[in-house]
């Protein structure tokens, strides 16, 4: 049971890591274009108030 236990965990470490190496630079750019339009759309309601 341990030994099936220990494979599972395994290939689950294996299959995260593969995933985060290929969607990682897409998820970033996507995150990254995400704050950088909350950042505007706050720096624009601040340019409204005054």
């Amino acid at each position: 049971m341990k030994l099936g236990k220990n494979a599972l965990m395994m290939a689950l470490g294996a299959g995260a890591v593969l995933a985060y190496q290929k969607y990682n630079k897409p998820v970033m750019k996507k995150m990254e274009k995400t704050a950088n339009k909350m950042i505007r759309k706050a720096d624009q309601k601040l340019e409204d108030m005054m």
